[in-house]
């Protein structure tokens, strides 16, 4: 795999977490989400839950306090660069709406799942520990976004 293979604009099929033996979708299943990767080593992912509810305000700060936690437990985001170890990329994260990842590695590993179009990609988190000491993984299908498709 090479950085080319990833560079290009992805959006989001299917979210699942795995805690110890059972599995589930987050924001019950109705995710939605774009990766990129760019040339220059950048990469930025967005997802939320895709029925969250509209604010009567015009800003975030002029809405709420409950209504912007709501707003933010339905929105994953973070941004940084990417390098490659073999078959998993490495996202090097600069920015992000949960300030713990401010600076760290995040590795998922990459899988290719072929189909009638191309290759979509696969993307899975090493397993981690929660604190009750459930292994937790957790996989992301994606689609290449072509050029002039539009997301809805």
């Amino acid at each position: 795999m090479t950085k080319d293979d990833l560079v290009g604009s992805w959006r989001l099929v299917d979210w699942t977490v795995s805690i110890g033996d059972r599995s589930r979708r987050p924001w019950g299943g109705k995710a939605t989400g774009l990766l990129t990767y760019t040339a220059d080593g950048r990469m930025w992912a967005a997802l939320m839950a895709a029925d969250r509810e509209h604010m009567p305000t015009r800003t975030l700060s002029e809405a709420p306090a409950g209504m912007r936690a709501a707003a933010a437990s339905g929105f994953v985001t973070y941004a940084g660069s990417f390098s490659l170890d073999g078959d998993d990329v490495i996202h090097h994260v600069e920015v992000s709406l949960l300030p713990n990842y401010v600076g760290n590695d995040e590795r998922r590993h990459v899988e290719w799942i072929d189909t009638k179009s191309g290759f979509d990609l696969a993307l899975t988190t090493p397993p981690a520990e929660t604190l009750s000491g459930r292994l937790v993984v957790e996989k992301l299908h994606w689609t290449r976004i072509r050029p002039g498709e539009h997301f809805a």
